[in-house]
């Protein structure tokens, strides 16, 4: 086997008033059979591996994949339905995009590697619906609380961290400026904030963070 989450800012400065990786090729790019022809994709890096699990953002939309091999692959959560479509938990896949950090890579394409079936990334279709602003997706929104330990630190285009997955499959997200405490891999973790519980797991977008519930520390200033 070779080797998008959402920003809440405006939903947390609402919630708060009620609520008081890495895949940087290690070499050239493998060979591979010819891939379905698209503009763009030649000479990007390709990562093959089986679906260990769909990750969702704080709305519980799926925005990505976590690989057996600990390879996460970012995909933009408005293609969530056609790519549910065409990957389960299980499958092998294949996986062509570019490489942002080591064992993380945002996907242009995911095929399916038993059937052939290919996704590809693509802009929302215009005039088919319009995203509902962040004070009405709030209402989406439940308090969330997670502890125990970080099996993966999630990170950013430049390599900053701004999520983990717990070793239960937690989904924490926060942003890089509000880090207080060392996030690395086997370390006691805990938050608590604001978002969702469905068939694929739990995941939120932190308010207070820590190495317990019982030692959770707010990541912003209470709403005077």
């Amino acid at each position: 086997m070779s080797k998008s989450f959402t920003s809440l800012p405006a939903v947390l400065a609402f919630s708060l008033c009620s609520l008081s990786v890495q895949a940087q090729p290690h070499g050239p790019a493998p060979q591979h059979p010819p891939m379905p022809s698209r503009p763009g994709l030649a000479g990007q890096y390709v990562v093959e591996g089986q679906v260990q699990r769909m990750l969702i953002n704080p709305y519980g939309e799926v925005d990505g994949l976590r690989l057996k091999d600990g390879t996460i692959v970012k995909f933009p959560p408005h293609m969530a339905e056609e790519l549910l479509a065409a990957v389960k938990v299980g499958d092998a896949v294949r996986v062509i995009g570019r490489a942002q950090t080591r064992g993380t890579v945002q996907a242009e394409a995911i095929v399916q590697t038993a059937s052939g079936r290919t996704v590809y990334e693509q802009p929302p279709v215009v005039g088919e619906g319009r995203v509902l602003p962040p004070h009405l997706r709030a209402q989406r929104l439940q308090t969330q609380q997670v502890e125990g330990r970080i099996d993966t630190v999630l990170t950013g285009p430049r390599g900053e961290a701004n999520g983990v997955i717990l070793s239960d499959g937690s989904i924490v997200r926060f942003p890089p400026e509000s880090l207080r405490i060392s996030v690395q891999p086997g370390a006691a973790f805990a938050a608590s904030g604001m978002g969702t519980r469905n068939e694929f797991g739990t995941s939120l977008e932190a308010v207070s963070m820590g190495t317990t519930l019982a030692a959770l520390q707010p990541l912003y200033d209470r709403a005077q």
